[in-house]
């Protein structure tokens, strides 16, 4: 995108083909011995991902192994907590857990205990709560065809009256949910997006717009400046508004207004107080 300039750096963090063989069945320790025989990391450019090796199978076994970068590996969670603190003191968002010798062949596309998100919004005190305006959605698909797979949520600007957008949210729901949600927001469903939204009308294209007529408590990993999003916009970016990051519904606020929601300065304060601003 024109309006968005990045610096890449390749993280690399596991091999599965090597001079065209296969390497899905090796261990993850295999794989990842044989990435920093292949591979020559460049500053700036290309680095291994950092990690920490850690046994927890026994009390009574050795637990110390020598890990990517050549330091004392982790003893208890204690420290596999600490790790995850820094990883998000350091603007990540959080780890990967993998087996490395038992059970750790690579399996495309399979979901597995081998593999484990450990997500920032996991800690606590990390992560934001806000209370969001649903203003639009999306047709689902798949096992979600009939009812709305994702909605487009809104902050408050007080000042000049407008639900501006911050995140569309997917996650969160059970099917249960997702169905009498759809009931309900059926019945104010807006043939066109009222004066009072401000949103990209480039970048979001609903199937469906809403009246604001209820709220949502939303956690979020953490607040980012977006293209694609409007809340708080002029604060904390001339053109770009703040949008969340990895959004989650958590719960329903019927004791809200719409215009009770999280403001766009409570959006703007939150992103100003993130221990790492992008």
């Amino acid at each position: 995108m024109k309006d968005v300039e990045v610096q890449v750096l390749i993280v690399a963090f596991d091999l599965l083909l090597l001079n065209g063989k296969s390497m899905l069945g090796k261990s993850f320790r295999e794989r990842r011995a044989k990435l920093r025989d292949s591979l020559c990391a460049t500053n700036g450019i290309i680095r291994f991902a950092e990690s920490y090796d850690v046994d927890l199978t026994s009390n009574d076994e050795e637990k110390k192994k020598e890990d990517e970068n050549n330091n004392n590996n982790t003893q208890d969670m204690e420290e596999v907590n600490q790790f995850l603190e820094q990883a998000v003191k350091n603007g990540t968002e959080g780890l990967m857990v993998k087996t490395l010798d038992v059970n750790a062949s690579y399996e495309p596309s399979v979901r597995s205990l081998n593999w484990l998100k450990l997500k920032k919004d996991y800690v606590e005190g990390c992560g934001d709560s806000l209370d969001l305006v649903p203003i639009a959605a999306w047709s689902g698909k798949g096992k979600r065809t009939g009812v709305y797979g994702a909605y487009l949520l809104a902050c408050y600007n007080a000042e000049d009256d407008q639900f501006q957008t911050i995140c569309k949210v997917g996650t969160g729901f059970s099917d249960k949910q997702l169905k009498d949600l759809t009931e309900k927001l059926k019945n104010h469903i807006i043939p066109k997006p009222s004066n009072a939204y401000c949103y990209n009308r480039e970048k979001l294209k609903p199937d469906v717009w809403f009246d604001t007529v209820t709220v949502w408590e939303v956690k979020a990993a953490d607040l980012t400046i977006s293209p694609a999003h409007m809340a708080a916009v002029g604060m904390a970016h001339e053109s770009k508004g703040i949008a969340l990051r990895f959004p989650r519904l958590e719960r329903i606020r019927d004791d809200k207004t719409p215009e009770e929601a999280t403001s766009a300065e409570q959006v703007f304060d939150m992103y100003q107080s993130q221990s790492l601003i992008e």
